[in-house]
């Protein structure tokens, strides 16, 4: 799985398109997935102890820390039809062949893109054999997208090379505010493990939320605890929550369009909070906590990004 995430990283490392902080007259701010200057987007999502959406919430019922310091942030964004850039990122090596693993993502996405709001708009990736391969551009206009998901077959070494020399621009230039990457793999990788500070330095990149989609055998129960790892579901978990996202495990040959539509719904409901770093001092990953006054609350967001201090801090 190392070599899974190493080849993934320059895609995730740009998945954030750094903005200034607004001014009235400007346009929103943008994810960002490092900061030293630029502004700061965090999507947040509230749920109740029960899971259900938690509607209604104002900007100050909302506190943000940044380490030990509360912050007073300028953006706070909560419109459930607001459009989401979707980049689907599909494994495409010789294992996803196996028990329809591919059709049911190829699936999924027809899904979340026949449920489209005015606005959306897609891009498709394609990795294997040690390279990322940019399918169709972001777009909200689908039509090349959905035919070219028909094109995609499942070939090549199931242990990724290593990651690619060069990383496209193109990659992750979706135009809102509101994000995420489902990344539909079955996870079988034979490669080296990450180690704690690889793993550490793969989340401090991530700033858009990432739903993997692990495809299991129907034998996956059946294995033990160390054939599970070389599936590396854990690396998946991490990279899930490090982005505020979360990882979905589903049998081979599961319908996947019930959970495409329940992630696609999730991301809808994000609300967004942004504040701008001073721009000075030490750029290092900075954990941020957000918390709302509402009883039994579950608030999740991404774990911090790298950058300076906020401003006023």
């Amino acid at each position: 799985m190392k070599r899974l995430f190493c080849l993934l990283l320059p895609l995730l490392a740009a998945a954030g398109i750094s903005a200034q902080a607004p001014t009235p007259a400007a346009e929103p701010p943008t994810f960002s997935e490092s900061a030293g200057a630029e502004y700061v987007m965090l999507p947040v999502l509230v749920t109740d102890k029960h899971g259900k959406f938690v509607d209604g919430l104002q900007k100050e019922d909302f506190v943000l820390r940044v380490e030990e310091h509360q912050v007073i942030f300028d953006t706070f964004e909560r419109d459930l039809s607001a459009p989401v850039s979707f980049a689907f990122l599909v494994d495409t090596s010789g294992s996803m062949g196996i028990g329809g693993k591919l059709a049911s993502a190829r699936a999924a996405i027809r899904s979340i893109v026949a449920d489209r709001q005015s606005g959306d708009d897609f891009a498709l990736f394609a990795f294997s054999e040690g390279e990322v391969r940019l399918v169709t551009d972001f777009s909200a206009d689908p039509k090349a997208l959905l035919a070219a998901t028909l094109d995609l077959e499942a070939s090549g070494q199931t242990a990724l090379f290593d990651a690619v020399a060069a990383t496209p621009e193109r990659m992750m230039k979706g135009r809102n505010n509101k994000r995420a990457i489902l990344l539909f793999t079955d996870g079988v990788d034979n490669a080296s493990r990450l180690s704690s500070t690889q793993m550490a330095e793969i989340l401090q990149r991530v700033s858009v939320p990432v739903y993997p989609i692990g495809m299991k055998n129907a034998a996956f129960d059946q294995l033990k605890e160390e054939e599970r790892r070389e599936l590396s579901i854990d690396t998946l978990q991490l990279l899930a929550g490090g982005s505020g996202g979360r990882m979905h495990l589903v049998s081979t040959g599961e319908d996947l369009r019930p959970l495409a539509t329940k992630i696609s719904e999730e991301v809808r409901q994000q609300y967004l909070l942004g504040f701008a770093p001073s721009g000075t001092g030490d750029v290092k990953y900075r954990i941020v906590f957000v918390s709302v006054a509402r009883p039994g609350a579950v608030v999740r967001t991404r774990r911090g990004y790298r950058g300076t201090a906020p401003g006023g801090s």
